[in-house]
């Protein structure tokens, strides 16, 4: 039996909860490295990527120099969707700048 509506969307499992439009919806958070969290709540089979910009945004930080991820695994927001990732309700993204360099330091 397929789960998909007739309109081409998936519907909900019994596990999830879907919105009155049958997307199914998963809320997280991201957390940085200063601990400051920003709730989320996306449609399961959009990239991350929109979350990852207005995270951003909010934060006054540049996309470009930052690290997304979950449970050590870098996510790569304009390719990876929560769905793809697996991600649950209340699931907690870490948002870190990049580091360049760091080489062995001379003795």
């Amino acid at each position: 039996m397929s789960n998909m509506a007739s309109h081409g969307k998936r519907k909900a499992y019994k596990d999830e909860v879907a919105n009155d439009d049958g997307i199914v919806y998963v809320t997280f958070t991201i957390k940085g490295q200063d601990g400051r969290k920003v709730f989320f709540k996306v449609n399961q089979d959009k990239f991350l990527i929109k979350a990852f910009r207005k995270y951003c945004q909010q934060l006054n930080l540049e996309y470009e120099t930052m690290h997304f991820m979950l449970e050590d695994y870098t996510i790569k927001g304009n390719r990876q969707t929560p769905k793809m990732l697996n991600m649950e309700n209340g699931d907690e993204i870490f948002a870190a700048r990049q580091q360049s360099g760091g080489g062995g330091a001379t003795l």
